[in-house]
This record gives structure tokens, sequence and C-alpha cells, in this order.
């Protein structure tokens, strides 16, 4: 009768084993994921994508002692909300451009007498300031650097 058991009970371990394992690959059961339970999440709308627009690279002359020092190179995305956020942000952007090298040719020599180094939350901080001053507050959610080349090597 022994014998009968042990091979018995590992058959079942095994098929229970393999029954549990099946229901977490397919995700099935206490092993659904959570929006999968109860019912399923709509699928995200295609106007609710952020959006990303280039800035054109922006170039700032640093001069200390009536001499310049370094030319730092910024490049940037904005992220807007929708397509028509998008299309507003497009239509002044020369606007803004012009605005962020007015201010960041006042700003970075100012920074970089104070510290040796770009930070770079204080610069994003800084471009997204300015864009909410120039083109309305909201209208850009948020500033991606993508790159800052300080001739120097203070980033």
């Amino acid at each position: 009768m022994q014998k009968f058991i042990v091979p018995a009970l590992a058959v079942i371990f095994l098929l229970a084993g393999g029954g549990i394992g099946l229901m977490k690959w397919m995700q099935l059961g206490p092993f659904a994921p959570e929006e999968v339970a109860g019912e399923e999440a709509p699928a995200p709308r295609r106007g609710d994508q952020p959006r990303y627009l280039d800035l054109d690279p922006i170039n700032v002359v640093i001069i200390q002692d009536a001499r310049p020092r370094s030319v730092v190179q910024i490049s940037a995305k904005l992220e807007v909300a929708n397509e028509k956020d998008a299309e507003a942000v497009r239509k002044r952007m020369i606007r803004l451009t012009s605005a962020l090298v007015t201010d960041l040719h006042d700003f970075l020599p100012r920074l970089l007498r104070e510290v040796d180094h770009i930070d770079l939350d204080l610069l994003r901080d800084r471009i997204q300031y300015v864009a909410d001053k120039t083109l309305g507050k909201g209208l850009v959610r948020q500033v991606l650097i993508q790159s800052v080349h300080d001739s120097e090597g203070k980033v």
C-alpha cells in the first residue's frame, strides 16, 4: 500500500505545481494583475499622450572679466499635454527661444560665479520658469534637458 501512496502524492504535487505555474504564466486567478482582476482598464486615448517639441539649440557665451570664457550649448525638449498645446507652442517658438537666450545670457554667468558647475535641475527649472512667463503658465508641462555642453567643462 505504501508503494502506491508515495508515487500518488508525488504525481499530485507535480500536477498542483504545474497548475499553479500555468496560472501564474497566464496571469489567471489570484495571479491576475489588479487592473485585469475586476474589469479591463480602458485603453489610453491617443489624445491623452503627451507631445514633445524640440527646442532649438541655445548657445550662451559666458563673459567674465570682459573676455569670453566659455560657450555653453543647451539642447532640450518641451513636453506639452496635447496637439492643441503643441500647435500653440510652435506658433510662439521664436518668441520663447529669444526669451531663453536673453534670460540665460544673464542667468548662467551669475550661476557660474556662485558655483563652479551648471546644475541641471536648476537649469531645467529656469527654462520652465521662462517658458511659463513667455507662453503662459501650464502650457509647457515639463522641460527635458537632452544635453548641456560647456567648452570649459563646468557641466
